[in-house]
């Protein structure tokens, strides 16, 4: 074969399959020989044979070859390129996703968080809105329950003036029905002393035609006797048909109808001459007649009257006439606790009650014969705990060291300023734990207490006990049948410690919670309204020692140094005979006069006077107890109404408000027996404040005192030792910062 044929084979057929190559072959490249470089042309070694036009197109050619190589090359590595690119922007893009899916993420979780926030404060508000509508809910129910009773008692009222109208109706009927009887008697009698007279006058006639013999006088006597007999006897069968007929008249009618009839039948009795008999009898039909008349206009004006006026009008009227009785009540009261007389008042003594802080003396009442302010220095004296003169070296040496200190008594400001710790500062909020956060066993029956070790059990009264502690004689009364007088239901359940929680159930869903430890004492007492709880004493754990490890009682007062009174007397004490005028809600919504050092239970401030001290009072002295009697009038009643209100309004805010009433005797009478009858006049008082002024029962607390704190220093009986005292013991009994 020649080298053309050669040629042709090798290089020219190759160059027209590339050249003529489909599209979608175009990326297909001929196989190299081995041990070939790129861009080095092999020709043939025989050119020899070839013409210079031959070579050049050869060359040409291969050129284009090695272009089309070269672009082949070229565009592998900018596809190449192109997909390293393509990889770094996809990676760029996987990174910036990331980056925005981080974001997203953490805009995400920040809206989460927010979300979360306002969810909270929106459950919070939510929470808010509910408790407050609660508490407006109750206060509605409290005030639609004042109301309902207000309404129940003008009910009752109306039916009481009902019932004394029907009662006077049928006594007006039982009268009428006896005058007719009366009537019918009187004219039976007309008859049967018109017969005797018709037979009298026949035989006096008789008589006087013929002449009659002394024995036939002595007859005309007989028969006159027999004949007045007779009518006496049936005046007798007469005054008892009228007895059966008016058995079921009042008492009072029936003694006058026996009067009446007796009065009758001694007038009947007498001799009368037929004129006389006539003339009284007709004037008797014509004044009963004229009576009957006047009756019946009198009755037809008044049902005329009652048919006119509509019932409401009624109604109007008695409520009217009812505020204008108790106004004049009221005003009457008043005027006659100014007109009272007065004690005289000592200058010096009054001096000294203006700014007490002055002065580290006993602070007595400005009046002549006034005992002591404080309770706490009426115990130390009547227990002989140190002379007046030692108390007041105590107090100058408590204020020299202030002075040292360059310190300044406190002074609250506050309840929540007023509860401090032991180092002076400000207690941190509690947080309630509900009384019946644990799980009891039931029982129905009022469990027996423990008397507290080493005490004497001097004697029992009903659900009184008198105890001797510590040379102290002291009264406990067990305020559980107080509270239960309106129950639905008591229970009882025993608790870990010997302790056990009375539960009282009232209507309206209102339960009374009590835990007392196993001597009876009170630990912790809340009111729930439907699920909401409000809380009265709670002691915390740092406060009290629980039941296991409790010693007997012991005065916390007698820990504290003398009491420093700082504040006016008129602004510690309120007489409601002198002080009508008062404030009474802003004086007892006052804070304490010092610091309260700890939270007391309900036990500790009742039988300690230094503690009682530390709130204000107010002496209801316009309750007057007669000697040995607890009994209070409702005309009394009416002066509380100013006290009253003034306690309402602070449960209106805070139903958690607790307060003591305290009884007081005169010092006539045995000691044991005075006690007995001032727990009782204070009981009395707390059940006039629930009954007639709708103070819940579990607000208030009770004690007797009996003649211990005197107001007028006297043996002999004097009004205003017995008297009956009110405080708010709220800042004593439990935190009032509380974390809930």
């Amino acid at each position: 074969m020649g080298n053309r044929t050669k040629l042709l084979a090798t290089v020219a057929l190759p160059l027209a399959s590339l050249i003529w190559q489909p599209a979608h072959a175009a990326a297909i490249r001929p196989m190299q020989p081995a041990g070939t470089t790129q861009g080095v042309i092999q020709v043939q070694s025989d050119e020899s044979g070839l013409s210079e036009e031959e070579l050049r197109k050869l060359r040409r050619k291969q050129r284009q070859q090695q272009a089309e190589e070269q672009k082949g090359t070229a565009d592998e590595q900018q596809q190449s390129d192109k997909q390293k690119a393509r990889e770094e922007r996809r990676k760029k893009q996987q990174e910036q996703q990331a980056e925005e899916n981080r974001a997203a993420d953490e805009q995400q979780q920040s809206d989460r968080q927010k979300a979360r926030e306002e969810r909270r404060k929106k459950q919070q508000e939510q929470q808010a809105e509910q408790n407050r509508a609660a508490e407006e809910q109750q206060q509605s129910d409290r005030q639609k329950a004042r109301e309902e009773r207000r309404k129940k008692q003008q009910e009752q009222q109306a039916e009481q003036n009902r019932a004394a109208e029907d009662r006077e109706e049928r006594r007006k009927k039982q009268q009428e029905q006896q005058a007719e009887q009366n009537r019918a008697a009187e004219e039976q009698q007309q008859s049967d002393r018109q017969k005797a007279r018709e037979e009298r006058r026949k035989k006096h006639q008789e008589q006087q035609a013929e002449e009659q013999t002394p024995a036939a006088e002595e007859q005309q006597q007989t028969d006159k006797q027999k004949a007045r007999e007779e009518r006496r006897k049936q005046q007798e069968q007469q005054a008892e048909e009228q007895n059966r007929a008016v058995e079921e008249q009042p008492q009072s009618d029936r003694q006058k109808a026996r009067e009446e009839r007796r009065k009758q039948q001694e007038q009947q009795a007498e001799e009368q001459t037929p004129a006389v008999e006539e003339q009284q009898q007709t004037d008797k039909q014509k004044a009963r007649e004229e009576r009957r008349k006047q009756q019946e206009q009198q009755a037809e004006e008044q049902n005329r009257a009652v048919e006119e006026q509509p019932q409401t009008d009624k109604q109007k009227a008695r409520e009217e006439r009812r505020k204008k009785l108790e106004a004049q009540r009221e005003q009457d009261a008043a005027q006659e606790n100014r007109q009272r007389p007065r004690r005289e008042r000592d200058p010096e003594r009054e001096r000294i009650a203006r700014d007490p802080s002055k002065t580290t003396e006993t602070i007595d009442l400005p009046v002549v014969g006034g005992a002591a302010v404080l309770d706490s220095d009426k115990d130390a004296d009547n227990r002989r705990d140190g002379s007046r003169e030692e108390r007041r070296k105590r107090r100058e040496e408590q204020r020299r060291a202030e002075e040292r200190q360059n310190q300044r008594q406190f002074v609250p400001t506050s309840d929540a300023d007023a509860q401090v710790d032991r180092e002076g500062n400000r207690r941190r909020p509690v947080r309630y734990e509900s009384i019946e956060r644990e799980r009891g066993e039931r029982f129905d029956r009022r469990p027996g207490y423990r008397d507290p070790d080493n005490v004497r059990v001097d004697r029992r009264v009903d659900n009184r006990v008198i105890y001797n502690i510590d040379n102290r004689t002291i009264v406990r009364n067990y305020d559980g049948n107080r509270l239960s007088r309106r129950a639905q239901d008591t229970y009882y359940e025993n608790l870990s410690g010997g302790r056990v929680r009375e539960t009282i159930e009232r209507p309206g869903g209102v339960r009374v919670v009590t835990i007392r430890d196993r001597y009876g004492d009170v630990i912790q007492r809340s009111r729930f309204v439907g699920d909401r709880e409000y809380v009265l004493y709670y002691v915390p754990r740092d406060d009290y020692y629980y039941v296991e490890d409790r010693v007997p009682f012991r005065d916390p007062g007698l820990y504290l140094p003398p009491m420093r009174l700082t504040v006016p007397v008129e602004d510690y004490i309120i007489d409601t005979s002198s002080d009508y005028d008062r404030d009474y809600r802003a004086f007892l919504a006052a804070p304490p006069v010092e610091a309260v050092e700890r939270v007391y239970t309900l036990d500790e401030v009742k039988y300690s006077a230094r503690i009682r001290d530390k709130v204000r009072r107010i002496d209801l002295d316009t309750i007057t107890f007669a000697t040995g009697s607890a009994e209070i009038s409702m005309e009394q009643a009416s002066t509380l109404r100013r006290v009253a209100d003034a306690i309402n309004d602070l449960l209106d805010e805070n139903p958690g408000e607790t307060f003591l009433i305290e009884g007081h005797t005169d010092a006539v009478g045995s000691d044991e027996s005075n006690l007995i009858l001032s727990d009782e006049r204070a009981e009395s008082v707390a059940n006039l404040l629930t009954d007639v002024y709708d103070i819940p029962p579990e607000n208030l607390s009770t004690q007797g005192y009996g003649e211990r704190y005197l107001k007028i220093m006297t043996d002999g009986p004097e009004q205003l030792n017995r008297r009956v005292t009110i405080r708010r013991v709220t800042p004593l009994v439990k935190p009032v910062a509380s974390a809930q």
